[in-house]
């Protein structure tokens, strides 16, 4: 779980690891009154895609923005950097 912010506004981004299904996702949520909102944003990688698979109407390109940086920084490198099978980009 990482909080940010955007626009003085606060958001949570949950990371969802499973042995379940064939991909892993991180979801973005806004944090309201101390507790997750609504699901914003939904992203889902596996070994050969990553993609937002969710996104609610109406989205600001700069949660958006943000919510990517997360992605990368939380989600992203940290299974690159351990050797993980990633997307081949």
């Amino acid at each position: 779980m990482r909080r940010f912010s955007v626009q003085g506004r606060d958001y949570v981004a949950f990371i969802v690891l499973s042995d379940d299904v064939d991909f892993d996702a991180m979801e973005v949520v806004e944090w309201v009154d101390g507790a997750p909102g609504r699901k914003l944003l939904e992203y889902r990688m596996d070994d050969s895609s990553a993609q937002l698979s969710f996104i609610r109407p109406g989205i600001d390109i700069t949660l958006l923005r943000a919510s990517l940086d997360v992605f990368r920084e939380e989600f992203f490198e940290p299974r690159w950097a351990s050797g993980h099978p990633c997307p081949p980009w």
